[in-house]
């Protein structure tokens, strides 16, 4: 499938789609920063708790300008809590949602068609929707949680 950034009815294949959010890049840690993450882990675990530190940057690239951090997978929910950083004029291409999808911004503002979303305001895409080409008109950071 090739991808016109000009024409907002492409819609994201969905099997690109998961490969995009699933894009991980495999490194292996020096042994002894291995050990002292993992430690951290195992201590976070027993009291239940995970916390991700905002100077971990494990962010993937999704396109240029566009980049993602997973935060958590909830498996009994199958959802997926992640960042978006996008710089301006990055653009995600039109998609589909299978299941809801929850989105905060955080800093910046983007649009997506008619819409205009700033830092603070809250969208909800339903089961079902598609959304429009959405595109950075500042640098933006986001908080999304779906699938």
């Amino acid at each position: 499938m090739t991808y016109d950034q000009h024409n907002p009815e492409v819609v994201l294949d969905p099997e690109m789609e998961v490969a995009l959010l699933e894009a991980q890049t495999a490194l292996q840690p020096p042994p002894a920063l291995r050990l002292r993450v993992l430690e951290r882990v195992r201590q976070a675990a027993a009291h239940g708790f995970i916390t991700i530190r905002s100077g971990n940057e494990e962010w993937k690239m999704l396109a240029p300008g566009l980049e993602v951090k997973r935060l958590f997978l909830d498996e009994r929910a199958q959802t997926v809590s992640f960042l978006v950083r996008a710089q301006p004029g990055a653009c995600m291409p039109a998609h589909h949602h299978s299941m809801d999808e929850e989105c905060l911004v955080l800093e910046g503002e983007f649009t997506m068609g008619e819409l205009h979303l700033r830092a603070g305001d809250y969208h909800c895409a339903p089961a079902g929707s598609t959304h429009e080409l959405a595109a950075a008109t500042t640098p933006v950071l986001a908080y999304l949680r779906g699938a």
